[in-house]
């Protein structure tokens, strides 16, 4: 009596199938949304995990009211050079 060979020709395939999907499953987006269980900041989408959950980053703040009214930095043409030629002189 002969042994049958066809008896596990699926494993291999099966294996392929199994190791391919593992890969496009590594391939995609894990984090979870807002409001999905957490253990980690990174585990969530927002980067924030708070109490297990994933929940929106707090919005950026200043203490006691308003940010004051900055003037910016430009310098002045004539006053930039100024102080050039003020800083060589010096040494």
């Amino acid at each position: 009596m002969g042994k049958r060979r066809g008896g596990r020709a699926w494993v291999v395939p099966l294996l392929g199938a199994a190791s391919l999907f593992a890969v496009i499953a590594a391939c995609g987006e894990t984090r979870q949304p807002i409001g999905e269980e957490c253990l980690r900041d990174e585990d969530c989408l927002s980067n924030v995990c708070s109490f297990r959950a994933c929940v929106p980053a707090p919005q950026l703040t200043v203490p006691y009211g308003s940010a004051p009214d900055e003037e910016p930095r430009i310098p002045e043409p004539d006053g930039g050079a100024q102080a050039v030629r003020d800083a060589r002189s010096d040494g």
